[in-house]
């Protein structure tokens, strides 16, 4: 039985701050009509731009935990992970992997692939902008690690994102690790049978 994993696609327009966004210049003026609507616009227009801010932060969120699918093939032998611009595709009966990372892909028998590996970086907090500049280091940094027997092209980095909670937080960091985890034992239970 194949089984893929996949999460429902986030609604931005569906979002509740951004329903309650779009609701609040309405309630205003319906309570207190047109001049209180123009007396109160720099604190409903603050509002709801803060409302909407945050709500398409969540938004970005959500797409990236619904963006990672997953394919476990036990029946018919076919693994695979995608996420962004990278994948990997498990071929049991071929004896085949296939990698992709950014604008590069290659497909590689069973016996090239040397050992596989995950990483995941957690950081330090902070706050302001440094806290970014983390994020975006973890995220570089984090991935599962293919090293196979190719000159040219001698490890691939493929790249999880939780499909539930943020990467940095402890939900997220904790559903991404169950993930990598997951391709470790499919990797020894395919690769190593070979």
């Amino acid at each position: 039985m194949t089984t893929m994993t996949e999460v429902k696609q986030p609604n931005f327009l569906m979002m509740k701050r951004v329903w309650i966004a779009i609701a609040l210049p309405i309630v205003i003026f319906y309570f207190l009509g047109i001049q209180g609507l123009v007396q109160l616009a720099i604190v409903w227009v603050f509002a709801s731009i803060m409302l909407l801010m945050f709500a398409y932060k969540k938004f970005r969120i959500k797409k990236w935990n619904a963006s990672t699918r997953d394919v476990f093939g036990e029946s018919d032998g076919i693994w695979s992970h995608d996420f962004g611009p990278t994948a990997m595709k498990l071929d049991e009966k071929r004896g085949l992997i296939h990698l992709r990372e950014e604008n590069k892909q290659k497909t590689y028998p069973f016996s090239a692939v040397k050992e596989w590996r995950y990483n995941l970086t957690t950081n330090r907090q902070r706050t302001g902008i440094e806290k970014e500049i983390d994020r975006t280091h973890n995220f570089q940094d984090s991935g599962f690690f293919i090293t196979v027997d190719d000159i040219q092209y001698p490890e691939w980095r493929i790249m999880f994102f939780p499909t539930s909670g943020d990467f940095n937080s402890l939900e997220g960091s904790r559903n991404t690790e169950i993930q990598l985890k997951r391709w470790m034992q499919i990797f020894d239970k395919v690769i190593n049978k070979q």
